[in-house]
């Protein structure tokens, strides 16, 4: 089982009883991803725990994901050569994040094609909101000198989402002493 796994699991444990037999008892696990949370943030990567709470239920994880993703703007707007306020860079890390959690086109349910009208069948005219890709388009969400930043902050947070879960496993290796050997 994947640390991922065992982390969505613990959150959700009715007990939170330490397992002396179990390296990876939902105690453990969460105090993994607690101190991963913590060396990632001292390496200023603090967006991928945060991101891997999100995906995994934590609604209130949302708030620190657009904070930080507000501040990486904010940061990378000036080497773009872009301007944009703090309550602006709010407002594209909110949408940045909607459209990462959930970027399928309504019109077409993610087809791309538009269902016959009377069935369930999809039939072949070319869905007219996504033009066929089955996304809700991205470009069309931000000012066209605004994209270039919102690109790069989707980008990020797909760089950052794998980062997680490695760090949680370095930690809990390190509580225990585990190394690799060979």
């Amino acid at each position: 089982m994947k640390i991922i796994d065992r982390y969505a699991s613990a959150i959700r444990a009715s007990s939170l009883k330490h397992d002396e037999r179990s390296s990876h008892a939902p105690t453990d696990v969460l105090g993994a991803f607690g101190m991963a949370d913590k060396r990632l943030c001292e390496r200023d990567e603090e967006l991928s725990v945060p991101l891997t709470r999100l995906f995994l239920g934590d609604k209130a994880a949302s708030k620190d994901v657009v904070r930080t993703l507000t501040k990486m703007a904010r940061g990378k707007a000036p080497a773009l050569r872009t301007h944009i306020t703090t309550v602006q860079a709010e407002d594209m890390a909110r949408a940045c994040l909607a459209w990462h959690r959930d970027n399928v086109c309504k019109p077409c349910g993610g087809h791309g094609q538009m269902v016959i009208k009377g069935s369930t069948t999809i039939g072949g005219a070319i869905c007219k909101a996504c033009r066929g890709t089955g996304q809700i388009p991205f470009e069309k969400l931000f000012r066209h000198d605004w994209r270039e930043l919102a690109r790069w902050l989707v980008s990020e947070m797909e760089r950052e989402q794998a980062k997680a879960g490695p760090a949680a496993m370095k930690a809990l290796g390190a509580s225990f002493n585990l190394e690799a050997t060979g």
